[in-house]
């Protein structure tokens, strides 16, 4: 995975999550092994994210006892902070020229990049290498990305909106609110919702379209989808339309009816939600060619849920559909890399090869040509929906906490509200009894910033915390709920 972004931003990233995520402190020797680095690669990579970011941002540093730590901002979180690294990243950059429709050739961008022509050329093999996992290439006299038309679009959507919110809204010439005004009448046209951070993906996809469009790169798809589209549109109750005429102001230009459908396929890359059926049988119905072969091949693949007591697994099938659906002209989807997760579950390793075994029982057959091509992608993601489902699924330990601090009762209710961010109200119970010694049959756990030496009839479980918590802190609670669990 971590071949398709160039290394070393890569490990500058695994690097930061490392040190926002985990509650454990590391020393350089542990970090250069964990990250597969030297301990001077490590040390430059430090160097470099210092000069990345202001330290109002976020600061890498050692301290005292010899600990890397990272500080960051208020109101900064890791998708932040990843958004900043791609978007200063040689790989967004060039792209970003490319894309706009800049004529350079390599050693003038290298030139007003700040960036010695040796440098370059070794970050273009890289970058090259990740443009040909989307069957794409890249050119250099002038700078110039070459593929299919959909996959360019798709990886232009990857690097835009993976670098936001950092970039803010990318697209000067095409304002936000008018394409959010489209969003709306889609929305309601095909009776879905988009979320606010869904609709600005969604807003992103359309802009790109309409700037290819606009430079002459048309996108052009099948006349038997294209006329089963119309259908669909006739037969809309109410005689609703869409008016694509909002669009078209911005770019001085009608859309064909392939640019205007290909405005609804691109809902796909980001997420919806149904408000009821209606859009799932408008595709049953006058698409059925690619429809039905999906949807059985959804069902098979949602099968592997059925060892687990999910509530509701319409949702599973909905969401493996939507997916899948990305699929139906996009040859080859890659996407930029996710930072590893710090714990990989027996249920998710599970899960990830009865997907992988269900897809290449299928890849054979024409109806699924782009499994071959996509597996990694297409089980990673559905690994990744299916976990969550089983998560959420779950009973989860509940246990009754008390708070009781030596300051009083709003350090009390502090320690009670970081806790709230953390813990739903389905793994921790707060005990509203105002006596702070007794013990009581319902208290399960007391978590304190003072012990009870001199109280040993207090026969609940103690935590002694810090108050604000620490991330040891919250690592003693989290042992706590997965023994209940267990």
């Amino acid at each position: 995975m971590k071949n398709l972004i160039i290394a070393s931003e890569y490990r500058k990233l695994h690097l930061l999550q490392t040190l926002f995520k985990s509650p454990s402190t590391y020393q350089k020797k542990e970090l250069a092994q964990l990250l597969h680095c030297s301990i001077k690669t490590l040390e430059s990579d430090i160097v470099s994210l210092q000069e990345l970011f202001d330290k109002d941002v976020a600061y890498v540093y050692e301290d005292r006892h010899k600990n890397i730590l990272l500080d960051v901002g208020e109101h900064v979180n890791f998708a932040y902070l990843y958004a900043f690294v791609i978007s200063n990243s040689h790989l967004y950059l060039l792209s970003k020229d490319i894309f706009v429709g800049k004529k350079i050739n390599l050693a003038e961008w290298a030139a007003e990049n700040y960036t010695s022509l040796p440098t370059m050329y070794r970050r273009v093999r890289q970058i090259d290498a990740y443009l040909a996992e989307s069957n794409l290439i890249l050119e250099t006299q002038p700078l110039a990305i070459k593929g299919p038309e959909i996959n360019l679009r798709f990886f232009y959507y990857q690097i835009y909106s993976k670098s936001y919110p950092y970039t803010e809204w990318p697209f000067p010439d095409i304002p936000y609110e008018t394409i959010n005004q489209f969003i709306l009448q889609v929305e309601a046209f095909y009776h879905i919702h988009f979320s606010l951070s869904s609709r600005i993906k969604y807003a992103i996809s359309i802009a790109i379209s309409l700037t290819r469009a606009q430079q002459g790169h048309p996108v052009t798809l099948d006349e038997s989808l294209i006329h089963a589209w119309n259908q669909a549109v006739a037969t809309q109750p109410d005689k609703m339309t869409i008016d694509y005429g909002i669009l078209e102001n911005i770019t001085g230009n009608s859309l064909s009816d392939s640019e205007r459908y290909f405005t609804l396929i691109t809902a796909f890359w980001s997420h919806f939600m149904y408000k009821d059926a209606f859009f799932s049988d408008l595709r049953a119905k006058y698409i059925p060619d690619m429809h039905v072969p999906k949807s059985m091949l959804a069902s098979e693949l949602t099968s592997v849920l059925d060892a687990y007591s999910i509530p509701n697994k319409e949702v599973a099938m909905r969401e493996t559909v939507d997916f899948l659906a990305c699929f139906t002209f996009i040859d080859k989807m890659t996407s930029l890399p996710e930072m590893p997760p710090a714990h990989v579950s027996p249920e998710e390793i599970s899960l990830y090869k009865e997907i992988r075994a269900i897809l290449t029982s299928y890849e054979t057959h024409l109806d699924f040509r782009f499994i071959r091509q996509n597996k990694s992608e297409i089980v990673r993601h559905l690994t990744k929906i299916y976990s969550l489902l089983i998560d959420q699924s779950e009973q989860r330990p509940k246990i009754h906490v008390k708070v009781i601090s030596e300051n009083g009762y709003l350090w009390e209710e502090y320690v009670r509200r970081e806790i709230k961010k953390k813990y739903s109200t389905d793994q921790v119970i707060f005990c509203s009894d105002t006596i702070s010694h007794e013990s009581q049959s319902h208290v399960d756990l007391i978590i304190s910033d003072f012990p009870f030496y001199e109280q040993p009839d207090i026969q609940a479980n103690g935590l002694l915390w810090n108050i604000p918590p620490s991330p040891t802190d919250y690592a003693q609670l989290d042992n706590i709920l997965e023994r209940c669990k267990a």
